[in-house]
């Protein structure tokens, strides 16, 4: 009796690597926000040195290494915002930056790893102040749960960089933006 009025098609179906592009722009972000920061007071800690205790310190080391990962991540957050805007180019370079990120993730797991387990050794020794021992069960804690964080994010990321180079992605990248 009723025809039920259709709306305008659909541009392009539901993706779910776009939540981890969001995902990957959001933690981005947060790394551009610490090391930003960081690169401020390094900055002015460098200022504020004398010669004699920045040659002992070689605070420069910090400070490019906090410049440089600022860098990054808005060069990431750039590059995740255009390729969620549909943009072709930011597809492949996307691809390349989640590559990257899971070497990244999985080469700071295994020293993390390491860490953790040295960590370990050092907290089963007989004698250590209750203090001590408090502080390093949870630095050691935070280690396992940045080590576990890091252990998935190795096989979501490599799935990103194989998902973007897709043919039903690709498609809808040269799909008319609406």
């Amino acid at each position: 009796m009723f025809e039920a009025k259709k709306g305008p098609g659909q541009g392009r179906p539901f993706a779910p690597w776009r939540i981890v592009v969001w995902l990957e722009m959001l933690l981005a972000a947060v790394g551009f926000v610490i090391n930003g920061y960081a690169a401020v007071v390094i900055g002015q800690a460098v200022i504020a040195m004398s010669d004699a205790v920045a040659a002992d310190m070689n605070p420069k080391i910090a400070l490019a290494w906090s410049i440089g990962y600022a860098v990054a991540a808005f060069i990431t957050m750039a590059i995740a915002l255009s390729t969620l805007r549909w943009r072709e180019r930011a597809r492949g370079v996307m691809r390349v930056i989640a590559v990257l990120l899971a070497v990244w993730a999985a080469w700071t797991a295994w020293i993390a790893f390491g860490q953790w387990q040295q960590l370990g050794v050092v907290l089963g020794q007989a004698g250590l102040p209750p203090d001590l021992l408090a502080a390093g069960t949870k630095h050691r804690n935070i280690l396992f749960v940045g080590l576990l964080l890091k252990a998935v994010s190795v096989p979501v990321l490599a799935w990103l960089s194989w998902v973007l180079g897709t043919l039903r992605v690709r498609q809808q990248f040269a799909a008319p933006i609406l």
